[in-house]
């Protein structure tokens, strides 16, 4: 009873040791540089107790009568604020140290089975104690703990990171420390591409992130080695417009969503805000130019104000912003004003908009007369035969005075289909937009796998019942039979028979022969198949015979026919899949001649995708089913064609299958072929006849996949 008793105790003990265990760890992102560290556990969540040190940056988590069971005791990250991960035992206590890249600061949250460890930059360095933290921590004491080996950390030669700005706008943070230059950025319609010249990327530290999530125009970024360079691309959706900013190795690039007109309503004035320092004005009837002087000196701007800037006013202002004050002016007077740098000049609105239309107007002389530019732009996607229209180009190069064009009256372009180039001369203005135009619309196609399963399934069932019918007979020398065949043989066959018989008598033989003098042959030609039952009826005192034949056969046919083709096709180009064969028909020509010509009948499938921004594909489908069949055209029995065509357009996600059905056929026949008048008898007319009976049903369907092929590989959740 003793030992039972122990047995207990120390199982309660074991129990009450690793109350629960940790069994994965997963790190995301928010805005500001936060990360969120997710302890999950298998059972009784433990609230932890820890602390922090500065040298190293660190963070330190006990959980009490907790056990580790990761598959994993190191988790390694290139981020700016989380590098690494490791989990400990010791005896019933498990710690997570948080490795950090600066000083940090945490706090903890018990969600369901898991702990959330919110951790982000401390907002003062020289406090290390730990009442930075703003729950469940306590001033524990350091435990030693015999951690395992850490494995070698990979040193990336950049980061990247992504959170969530202001308005709706995503922030990619570049970290490249070693880098010393200018980095390479290409814009595009859907993405943008920076490349690090002559800086290599650990092959370990490549990452793509998917922070399709966020609800920010950016939907992946992928950082990447290409040869000895670092490329990051920034893949995004809608329309955007960035704005990239650097400092001490490290660029940030906003991702910020445009503003639709259509959405905010064109009767609505963009709201002007007013920063500038607040001021008071009291006067009455005071000269416009003495207000712009007070407003000058108040602000400590340069405001230049034209001579013909004159009249009186009557302002009573307390506390408005300078700014502000400035345009009741302006408004009042009908004046307006132009700013450059620290520099205001205020003038009346027409004169202003004379100077601008003067401006304007020398301008564009200057580009009509100045010196022409030639550029050579050897396209690499697409075809530069595309240009044409897009340039609405005439056969000699040149775009005619009534047409929408970008080039200038004195601009030309040619194309060369051999090196696929574009060759462009017009001036400096004109040759930046073609610049532009190229960089967005020469890029790589997206392309779809469109997979088609096409199933045509067959149901069918025959019967044939027949009779054969004939007789034979022989009288004397005399024979006669129900054709020339049966009449033939047994000509003679009696006589023969007893000849043979007297002979074999007189001369003693032991042998006789006993032959028949009949043979059967049933002469009614009906289309049956060998016969599966055989009656004859013998007439010994005439020796004729009657024969009869029967036959019946029964089929069941069930089968199904599947393919499986499939094509790639770039986005907004039609694929089309074929199978079937050709007939032959002949042509009368001019001269009266014949000429052979084919024409398909084939089972056809066209598929035109079209994929959207938000990764939908909408697709064009038309299904063509032709089938040959006789036909009788002028007397002449030729081959006729029979279609059944399907033509729709559905919109189905990356990956979906769409079912096109509904193509069902069922034949269904009886067949009588009789001898005539005597298969027309009631009840012994079926001794004359032969029927056969067919049904056939065949169900076609078609499944349609499309899957968008992505060059980026695939994405890490992040």
């Amino acid at each position: 009873m003793t030992k039972i008793l122990s047995a207990i105790a120390m199982g309660f003990a074991v129990h009450s040791a690793y109350a629960g265990n940790i069994t994965d760890i997963n790190v995301s992102s928010l805005p500001d540089n936060q990360k969120i560290i997710k302890i999950k556990f298998d059972k009784e969540v433990v609230t932890p107790r820890g602390f922090i040190t500065t040298t190293p940056a660190r963070i330190a988590l006990d959980f009490t009568g907790t056990n580790i069971q990761l598959p994993q005791p190191v988790l390694e990250y290139a981020d700016p604020l989380l590098s690494q991960i490791t989990a400990a035992q010791n005896e019933n206590r498990a710690r997570i140290l948080l490795g950090l890249n600066k000083a940090g600061q945490y706090n903890t949250e018990i969600k369901g089975n898991e702990v959330w460890v919110y951790v982000n930059e401390a907002s003062n360095t020289t406090d290390t104690s730990p009442s930075q933290n703003k729950t469940r921590v306590s001033n524990s004491p350091v435990v030693h703990t015999s951690a395992p080996a850490q494995k070698e950390q990979v040193v990336a030669s950049a980061n990247i990171d992504f959170r969530k700005g202001i308005r709706d706008s995503g922030i990619v943070e570049l970290s490249a420390p070693s880098f010393t230059g200018e980095p390479a950025i290409k814009k595009q319609n859907d993405r943008i591409t920076i490349t690090l010249k002559n800086h290599p990327l650990p092959t370990q530290a490549q990452r793509s992130l998917d922070v399709s999530d966020f609800n920010t125009p950016v939907r992946n970024v992928t950082m990447k080695r290409i040869g000895n360079d670092t490329q990051i691309v920034i893949r995004n959706k809608g329309s955007w417009d960035s704005k990239v900013q650097s400092a001490n190795g490290r660029f940030n690039i906003e991702i910020m969503p445009k503003t639709n007109i259509a959405s905010k309503g064109l009767d609505k004035k963009p709201k002007q805000n007013f920063n500038g320092r607040k001021i008071s004005l009291d006067f009455q009837d005071i000269e416009v130019r003495t207000i712009l002087q007070i407003l000058a000196k108040e602000s400590g701007m340069n405001i230049v104000a034209s001579d013909t800037v004159n009249g009186k006013m009557t302002l009573s202002l307390k506390d408005v912003p300078w700014d502000q004050a400035l345009d009741l002016v302006m408004q009042a007077r009908n004046l307006d004003m132009r700013r450059q740098g620290n520099i205001i000049n205020v003038a009346p609105r027409d004169e202003l908009l004379a100077k601008d239309k003067a401006a304007l107007q020398a301008e564009k002389e200057i580009e009509d007369l100045g010196p022409l530019l030639s550029q050579t732009f050897q396209l690499k996607y697409k075809n530069v035969e595309e240009f044409r229209d897009i340039l609405r180009l005439d056969e000699n190069g040149g775009s005619g005075a009534d047409r929408n064009s970008l080039l200038s009256n004195r601009g030309s372009a040619l194309i060369d289909p051999a090196t696929n180039t574009l060759i462009i001369t017009d001036n400096r203005v004109v040759m930046r937009k073609f610049q532009r135009l190229i960089e967005e619309l020469d890029v790589p196609t997206r392309q779809v796998m469109v997979e088609a399963r096409i199933v045509e399934a067959n149901d069918g069932f025959s019967r044939d019942i027949g009779v054969k019918f004939g007789y034979t007979g022989v009288r004397n020398n005399s024979s006669w039979g129900s054709n020339w065949t049966n009449a033939v043989n047994n000509f003679g066959t009696n006589v023969d028979n007893q000849r043979t018989r007297a002979n074999a008598i007189l001369s003693g033989s032991n042998t006789i022969p006993t032959t028949t003098p009949l043979e059967m042959n049933p002469n009614i030609s009906l289309p049956v198949t060998s016969a599966t039952a055989s009656i004859a009826l013998v007439r010994a005192i005439s020796s004729g015979a009657l024969g009869l034949e029967l036959t019946a056969m029964q089929e069941q046919s069930k089968g199904k026919i599947i393919s499986n083709p499939r094509v790639l096709t770039q986005d907004r180009k039609a694929a089309t899949i074929e199978s079937g064969s050709e007939i032959p028909y002949e042509e009368a020509t001019s001269s009266g001649a014949t000429s052979v010509t084919f024409k398909k009948a084939v089972l056809g499938l066209t598929v035109t995708p079209n994929i959207t921004p938000d990764g939908q594909v909408i697709m064009n489908v038309r299904i063509n089913k032709d089938t040959p069949v006789d036909c009788v055209t002028g007397g002449i029995a030729t081959k006729c064609i029979s279609t059944k065509q399907l033509q729709t357009q559905a919109m189905v996600e990356d990956g979906g299958t769409l079912i096109v059905g509904g193509i069902y056929e069922e034949e269904n026949g009886d067949t009588v072929n009789k001898v005539p008048l005597l298969g027309d008898i009631p009840v012994l007319g079926n001794l004359f006849k032969s029927r056969a009976h067919q049904e056939t049903r065949r169900e076609l369907l078609i499944f349609i996949t499309p899957r968008i092929m992505d060059n980026l590989g695939s994405n890490l959740r992040y």
